[in-house]
């Protein structure tokens, strides 16, 4: 599959870039999650909050970022998966107090001119996890206990990055999508709003 054929520099690996990013921040989550909740240390973390996190962090960023690359790859265009080392580094370190500040890299169009085809490309991603968010949720509902949780967890990670992804301010997805089309830009925000709204509520 065109998606699996991941390119190879002098000086990197796209593959190594875009798995060593994903288990990083995965485990960026893991800790994070348990740090904020004061139990970093314990059996706790490896039954439930690693789990939680290499699934949130990984299927929110990971998923995220496939999902651009293979639109941009769809249209015919050259996309690789590029990671930031220092980006990395600073959302592990941040994540032992608690929360995350991630930019552990990104995927690198070339060549694209046309703003309806940037937009399509940019709300892949959010739409994406928006689409793993309410999966994640559906199951949820009919499985309990940890694994429950686990997936409610990475429900609200992913809807909450598709959330903060569709702000329109650069160099998100939402800026390119609100320049391709007002309307649909207007849609998925909206939207995406709407799931939050039913987060806090607890409707799921």
């Amino acid at each position: 599959m065109e998606i699996l054929n991941f390119g190879k520099t002098r000086n990197s690996s796209e593959l190594e870039d875009f798995t060593i990013a994903s288990l990083i921040i995965g485990l960026a989550f893991s800790i994070a999650l348990s740090a904020y909740t004061n139990q970093l240390y314990g059996p706790k973390f490896l039954l439930f909050y690693l789990p939680a996190g290499m699934l949130s962090g990984v299927s929110a960023f990971a998923l995220h970022e496939l999902a651009h690359r293979q639109m941009a790859i769809r249209y015919g265009f050259h996309a690789r998966f590029r990671m930031w080392p220092f980006g990395v580094l600073f959302a592990l370190v941040t994540s032992f107090f608690g929360f995350i500040f991630a930019a552990p890299g990104a995927t690198e169009v070339y060549n694209v001119t046309s703003p309806e085809l940037y937009g399509k490309i940019s709300a892949a991603g959010p739409i994406t996890n928006t689409v793993l968010g309410l999966i994640f949720f559906s199951i949820s509902m009919f499985v309990g206990g940890t694994p429950g949780l686990v997936l409610t967890i990475a429900g609200s990670v992913n809807i909450a990055l598709a959330f903060f992804n569709l702000l329109p301010i650069p160099p998100l997805d939402g800026y390119k999508v609100f320049k391709w089309d007002t309307t649909i830009y207007l849609l998925m925000f909206v939207f995406a709003i709407l799931l939050l709204i039913v987060l806090d509520r607890g409707f799921f």
